[in-house]
Formats: C-alpha cells, structure tokens, sequence
C-alpha cells in the first residue's frame, strides 16, 4: 500500500467513523455480517432494517447519515427510495443512498441511477466496498452541505 493509499483510508476513516449508516437487508445473516463488518473498519453506529416499512420508521425517528439498501426485489428498494425522496423534511433527502442490487440488468441501473441513489453495487460485494462507497458518498454529502451552508 502506497502513502496515498494510506492518508486517504486515513481520510475516508475519520470521515465515516462519526457516521450513523442504516443497512436495509431483508436477510438477516447478511445483513448482521456487513453490520459487524462494518464497525470492524471503524463505523460507531450502523443500524439495521429489514424492510421498506422498518426502514421508514428508522429514518424518520433519527435519520442516518447514509443508507445502504440490499433487497431481493428491485421494486422494493425503488418503493423505499420513492418514499425517501418525496418526505416532506429536508433531513430524508439529503441522505445518500447505496443500491447493492442482485446482478440487475443495465437498464436498471440507469433506473436506480436516475431514480436517485447516489451510487450502485452489484452483488457479490464485500463488506469493505460498502465501506469504502459509503464514506465516499458521506464526504461528498457533507462538502456538499457545506457548500451550501458558505452561498447563503
């Protein structure tokens, strides 16, 4: 591993490690596995939901810093991020959100893009390119904000 490799893990860690990640994953092994792995690189909360109604309720009690949505049904995680990006507060839609589809076809990766989710993974994927993606999309949600924050 090369410095740059070194100072941006360094850099993605400190980012991601105050974050508070909601994984919504209908299989509750998988699920429990990329939560512990998760907090094994670093993350201090990453909460689980196992459904598009469960994971509603969770978000809106206390909304994550990122979401990463891994449901069998492609229909579902487009339900959930409908839901998501019509929510009356702010709060919900300046949350980034990660598909992990199951080999989906590439039309319907353009859909997830266009759909709103902020980045794609297909399956097979490992607990640390959740990690890595997520803190990505937090870093830029965070600067985005900030941007946002300096104009006004």
């Amino acid at each position: 591993m090369d410095g740059t490799t070194i100072l941006h893990e360094r850099a993605n860690r400190k980012i991601i490690q105050f974050a508070d990640i909601l994984l919504v994953n209908s299989d509750k092994d998988a699920a429990e596995f990329w939560r512990e792995s998760l907090l094994d690189f670093g993350m201090t909360k990453v909460r689980i939901a196992s459904g598009i109604v469960d994971a509603l309720e969770v978000v809106r009690q206390s909304p994550p810093s990122g979401i990463v949505v891994a449901l069998p049904i492609l229909a579902d995680a487009f339900t959930l991020m409908g839901a998501l990006s019509q929510d009356e507060t702010s709060d919900l839609r300046e949350v980034p959100i990660l598909l992990v589809a199951n080999q989906p076809s590439r039309a319907a990766l353009l859909t997830a893009t266009h759909a709103g989710f902020d980045a794609v993974l297909t399956e097979p994927v490992s607990p640390r390119q959740i990690y890595r993606r997520v803190g990505s999309m937090i870093q830029r949600a965070r600067l985005s904000a900030r941007m946002r924050s300096m104009a006004s």
